[in-house]
């Protein structure tokens, strides 16, 4: 059963693309990581350096980590009701397997962000970006064949 976003999205032509709808979910919910990452990095921490648990942490890795739990939250709920509706694996398993994906792209994400601020020194901002949209089209492949796959009868035997 699709959803009514699926159904909507469906009435036009451009929309009715599995591919684009991703990317207009992972985009909105990109958008919203590269919001709270700004707010996070340049308002909420005012030094270089943040005290958790008594460890001292970069604040541009403090920045990811807020932000990007707050773009795997949105990205999965867009991502289960505006791209694969169809999906018949159960919530609460797609949840864990975007969440599994999600905790290994974070360590992606984290790397090029080291690399991208630390050794090219690009602003941590658009570093954030950049990294981000790299891993954007394997992400897609991933979600299809794993998240979100369609379970089969082949499946249960």
């Amino acid at each position: 059963m699709q959803s009514a976003i699926v159904n909507t999205l469906n009435q036009y032509r451009f929309f009715q693309n599995k591919i684009v709808r991703f990317f207009l979910s992972a985009g909105i919910a990109m958008l919203l990581d590269v919001t709270v990452y700004f707010i996070t990095f340049n308002f909420i921490f005012i030094d270089d350096v943040v005290m958790i648990f008594g460890h001292s942490n970069k604040a541009h890795n403090v920045a990811l980590l807020i932000s990007y739990s707050c773009g795997v939250v949105i990205n999965f709920l867009l991502t289960k009701y505006a791209v694969f509706a169809d999906s018949n694996l159960a919530s609460r398993k797609q949840f864990l397997r975007f969440s599994f994906i999600a905790f290994i792209g974070f360590f992606a994400n984290y790397g090029l962000l080291r690399i991208f601020v630390e050794i090219c020194n690009i602003a941590p901002t658009l570093a954030r970006i950049a990294s981000a949209l790299s891993l954007g089209i394997s992400s897609y492949y991933i979600h299809k064949f794993f998240t979100f796959k369609i379970k089969t009868i082949d499946d249960e035997l």
